[in-house]
């Protein structure tokens, strides 16, 4: 839209400004709820999660699959490892089979439609958004604001959030192999999960 302003329509550049979606960081910042199932939010855990519409271009069954590649490449730690989806749609069922046949269902919390985001971000680790498009992403300001590095695919807007190796980490889309790669590096690296949510809060 502003190179169109600017070539198609002859506006200055100087008199476009872009205006970002906002997000109220009183409610949504760092903090220890735990609305998690027991076995979830425990000091040994590692908790990747996901909010969204479960259908469509959101592309979960994608991060379900990276989650069991991650689980597969990791045996030793693979019983640390919890995956926490909400939304609801066509793609929870397409995940849970996914994670079922892997035998890792048990290790994934994916209740449905919840209205408790704020407290379930705080109990996340990483924030993780495997979507095929995306404007300029509330949930991953949201994940922001909650001091928690994002995950999130070169799409759309996502970029202009999400700064790779300093906020978080950005992957193609439909990728389920790079994305189990740049979960790997929190699972290898759990120190940069603190490094990079405290930079994204700032950001």
């Amino acid at each position: 839209l502003a190179d169109y302003l600017k070539q198609s329509v002859g506006i200055q550049s100087n008199k476009i400004i872009r205006i970002y979606n906002g997000v109220d960081s009183n409610r949504f910042q760092p903090g220890h709820s735990n609305p998690l199932p027991a076995g979830f939010r425990e000091p040994d855990k590692l908790v990747f999660g996901t909010i969204g519409r479960m259908h469509g271009v959101k592309q979960q069954t994608t991060l379900a699959q990276a989650f069991v590649q991650l689980c597969q490449r990791y045996p030793e730690h693979a019983q640390r490892l919890r995956l926490v989806m909400i939304g609801e749609g066509p793609l929870r069922a397409a995940s849970q089979q996914i994670l079922a046949e892997a035998g890792r269902l048990n290790a994934a919390w994916m209740p449905g439609v919840r209205d408790d985001i704020a407290e379930i971000l705080q109990a996340m680790d990483v924030f993780v958004l495997p979507s095929q498009a995306e404007g300029i992403s509330n949930t991953i300001l949201e994940a922001m604001a909650s001091a928690k590095p994002v995950i999130a695919t070169q799409v759309g807007g996502n970029p202009e959030l999400v700064q790779p190796g300093i906020t978080g980490e950005l992957l193609p889309a439909d990728h389920a192999e790079a994305l189990a790669d740049r979960m790997a590096i929190y699972l290898e690296q759990p120190e940069r999960i603190s490094l990079h949510g405290q930079a994204a809060r700032e950001r």
